[in-house]
């Protein structure tokens, strides 16, 4: 037997309620022979034979509790009819149809009438009166009354008793199927599970989204269905809820009979006086699927505002970004911050002659190049038209300038290009120093291109 069929039969294995009624009803009879020996009690009567039987009930008695998960229905039936017979024998030797012994009857009968059907109740009623018949018939005192009047009474009351308790199973048993239908028609995934987190039941839920019956969900502990990913998740919640709080919004992912993953958003709360959980679970696969893509889709055009689309650089908006990070960074950690505008010579007249295909072409083996040059930590993009801008943090005026020297060196398809260069001043605004890098460029410009002028 495999350890999930032990771990479902260890839960609540068919007909142990049965059992363990039946083995109640024996100890409890085998303690009322014991306390009407041992309280004053009428003279008469078999002492030596009621011990004997009372320690027989008792033994039989806490062997069925016992071995309860072992004993199939039919079984506790069978054990019922035999107390019943034992009962009988105890009336027969206390010598009195007079007493505690018939409660036993009493109690046999509502265990009969809560736990059968109304049917089998009845055969069982019908042998107990039949036991009680040949117990009246050769018991010593039947106390004033006549057997058959002291019979009829019995039958009656046992009746009445059996069909009121039947009536009430019956009506209970009704309502577990109205709820049960509301609880399948769900299209929530309901469960309820006991403090090892082993399911005790689950709905029809489960099979249209997961492909577990019902029954193969039953006994089964959630968390080994669960992502280990998400273990530690799904412990801590459940620590949450055994608390007392309510547990709502809970996503993980619990492997499908097919083996796939889905995502599952749950609700719990727990139930002190039952000892379950009750769990209340909807498939976000799909919804998760769509934020994803919603994300990355978002992402990409993030990424796309923030880029420009003929170099792939990033464009002016993410330097409005990155520079003031930039900028914090070196004042707290008081290191240099250098900024470079690069300007591609005579652009407008290359484009003139060569056309704008060839133009972009420039444009772009400039991006590549230059990018190729700089440090991890530097950062170039393109500022607009033939304008690149580049930052270089951590950098000083000397090593910046032998960098930018080193872009312009790296410069493709027979080009040139000027630059502007500006070292940050601590309270300086973004504005202000590519303001003085644009400065510098111009005077670059001015002084006969193809050369970098730092800024003052």
């Amino acid at each position: 037997m495999s350890a999930s069929l032990i771990q479902r039969d260890a839960i609540r294995p068919p007909g142990r309620s049965e059992a363990r009624a039946t083995a109640a009803l024996l100890l409890a009879g085998a303690g009322l022979v014991a306390m009407s020996l041992v309280l004053p009690h009428p003279s008469g009567g078999h002492e030596v034979a009621l011990i004997a039987t009372a320690l027989g009930m008792a033994l039989a008695g806490l062997i069925v509790w016992f071995l309860s998960s072992w004993v199939p229905p039919t079984a506790s039936r069978v054990l019922l009819a035999a107390t019943v017979l034992v009962t009988g024998v105890l009336i027969w030797e206390s010598g009195l149809a007079v007493g505690q012994y018939g409660t036993i009857f009493t109690w046999a009968t509502l265990i009969s009438a809560y736990f059968f059907s109304r049917r089998v109740a009845a055969f069982h009623l019908v042998w107990l009166l039949l036991v009680y018949a040949g117990s009246l018939a050769v018991v010593e005192s039947t106390g004033g009354y006549s057997p058959v009047t002291r019979w009829l009474f019995s039958a009656v009351s046992l009746t009445v008793v059996m069909l009121f308790v039947s009536n009430l199973v019956a009506r209970r048993q009704h309502a577990d199927i109205r709820a049960r239908r509301f609880f399948d028609l769900s299209q929530d995934m309901l469960s309820t599970m006991d403090m090892q987190g082993r399911c005790i039941e689950a709905n029809a839920a489960w099979q249209r989204s997961l492909g577990y019956r019902p029954a193969e969900m039953r006994g089964r502990r959630l968390l080994d269905l669960t992502h280990p990913d998400d273990h530690v998740g799904a412990t801590k919640e459940a620590f949450r809820v055994f608390r007392g709080e309510v547990s709502e919004g809970l996503e993980t992912r619990v492997r499908a009979k097919d083996g796939s993953w889905h995502w599952l958003r749950t609700s719990s709360v727990f139930e002190p006086l039952e000892g379950l959980v009750y769990a209340r679970s909807t498939d976000v696969t799909e919804r998760r699927a769509n934020q994803e893509e919603r994300e990355r889709l978002m992402g990409e055009v993030e990424l796309l505002a923030r880029s420009d689309a003929l170099t792939g650089l990033p464009n002016r908006r993410a330097l409005d970004d990155q520079l003031p990070r930039e900028m914090a960074r070196a004042l707290r950690m008081a290191t240099p911050l250098c900024l470079a505008i690069i300007d591609i010579d005579h652009f407008k007249a290359y484009n003139d002659t060569h056309g704008h295909l060839a133009g972009d072409a420039v444009l772009r083996g400039c991006a590549a190049a230059w990018d190729g040059e700089l440090r991890g930590e530097d950062m170039i993009l393109r500022f607009g038209g033939e304008e690149f801008l580049a930052i270089l943090s951590g950098c000083s005026p000397a090593d910046a300038t032998e960098i930018v020297e080193r872009l312009r060196a790296a410069t493709p398809e027979g080009q040139t290009c000027s630059a502007g260069l500006a070292v940050w001043q601590p309270g300086e605004s973004v504005d202000e120093l590519v303001a003085r890098a644009d400065k510098a460029l111009y005077e670059a410009k001015e002084s006969g291109r193809n050369r970098l002028i730092a800024a003052a």
